[in-house]
Formats: structure tokens, C-alpha cells, sequence
């Protein structure tokens, strides 16, 4: 009797033991860090006025485009300038949300540079680089254009690759003797590279009528 009394009671001390420690501030911590690293990254959790889930067509492309361009800010950092996005959620085709860069990996934005025209064409610009989410799930981050390192190359039409950090590519056409100093956002494009969905193109007229007033980059 007495063994199964001591038997008994040790159980239970454990018993008791274990629960203390599931009740301790380390298990709750832990637990509640792992459900808010996965919630943030739900599309779900997006801002209730982004999520265009229930739109199609062309109330879906409108929303999207006026997205994109009320969250654009010109951003800097010691990798440059660039410019943040607005983001948003879709319906994916199995019928559950997704994020924009989920769909399209690739963004590219559009700048004409200030300057002298070659054949009747300003400077262009395209920055091109993965589509990714900011640390706040309704932003797309920057794209970083290395400005120290551009206005250190011979002036010139042609493509750049950059590979620190995020891997950026720069387009030039019709520049002259000089870089452009500042440089005018002329449209956005969303790309699939895989070609399953088609493009979200943001042209001139529509960045005019959203945006109201340029958004400039100075190099």
C-alpha cells in the first residue's frame, strides 16, 4: 500500500510539474511568436480596403493600378534611392487569396529622365527586380538604384546588372552627353515571367490621372 501511495504521489508531483511549466512565461511566448511570424505573412492579414479578392475584370485592373500608385514613395538608403509600392491580394485560381507578388514575381518601373531629346525621345529608364513584399505586408519594397555606382559610368544607352543585395536590372535609351539628374515615373508593369498571366501595365495617362503630381527620383 505504501508503494502505490508513494507511486501515486509521484505521478501526480509530475503531473503537477509539467502543467507549471507549459503555464510558464517561455511556452506562451513562444507559441504566440510562432502564430504572428505566419499570420503576417497571410494574406489575409492584409489592410481590409487591399484586398481586391472579390474583384474581376476591369474593377480588378483599376483597383490594382490605383493601388500601386497611392502607396508609391520615393525611399532612400546607403544602397540608393528607390520607390516603394502599394500592395495588394487577389483571388488566386483555386479560389484563395494571394498576394500581388505571388502572381507576379517581377516589377518594373518606367522613368523618362530630364534632359535633351535623342530623335525626338526624353531618356528613359527601366529599373526592373523581384517583386517583394516590405517587412509591412502592404507595401512592395524598393527597388534600390545605385546611384554613386551609375553617374560613375561612362554615359551610355544600355543595361546594367546589379547583383548586391537585390538583384536589380537598369535599362538606359536616348541618353546624351550626361545623366539625367531627375527622373519622372512614366508607368509600372507586374510580370509573370512564366507567361500564365498577363501583365499588369500601368501606362503614362494612368500614372497622370492617380497620381495627380510626378513622383521623381534625383540622382
Amino acid at each position: 500500500m505504501k508503494t502505490l501511495t508513494t507511486c501515486l504521489g509521484l505521478i501526480v508531483f509530475f503531473a503537477a510539474g509539467f502543467l507549471l511549466s507549459w503555464q510558464s512565461r517561455e511556452f506562451p511566448v513562444e507559441v504566440a511568436n510562432w502564430t504572428n511570424a505566419n499570420s503576417r505573412r497571410d494574406p489575409a492579414s492584409i489592410q481590409r480596403n487591399y484586398d481586391f479578392s472579390k474583384l474581376e475584370g476591369s474593377a480588378l485592373s483599376y483597383a490594382a493600378k490605383q493601388r500601386l500608385l497611392d502607396g508609391a514613395e520615393v525611399v532612400h538608403s546607403a544602397s540608393g534611392v528607390g520607390v516603394e509600392l502599394g500592395h495588394f491580394v487577389i483571388r488566386g485560381q483555386d479560389g484563395q487569396k494571394e498576394f500581388a507578388c505571388q502572381r507576379y514575381p517581377t516589377v518594373v518601373m518606367i522613368f523618362d529622365g530630364e534632359g535633351s531629346a535623342v530623335g525626338g525621345e526624353l531618356p528613359r529608364m527601366e529599373v526592373e527586380g523581384a517583386c517583394d513584399m516590405s517587412s509591412d505586408i502592404n507595401r512592395i519594397s524598393a527597388l534600390y538604384i545605385p546611384v554613386a555606382r551609375i553617374i560613375g559610368e561612362p554615359v551610355a544607352d544600355g543595361e546594367f546588372d546589379f547583383r548586391e543585395g537585390k538583384q536589380i536590372k537598369l535599362r538606359f535609351a536616348n541618353v546624351s552627353d550626361q545623366w539625367p539628374k531627375t527622373w519622372q515615373l512614366r508607368g509600372i508593369k507586374l510580370v509573370d515571367p512564366s507567361g500564365k498571366y498577363s501583365e499588369l501595365n500601368v501606362q503614362p495617362d494612368e500614372v497622370r490621372e492617380i497620381l495627380k503630381k510626378p513622383l521623381t527620383l534625383t540622382f
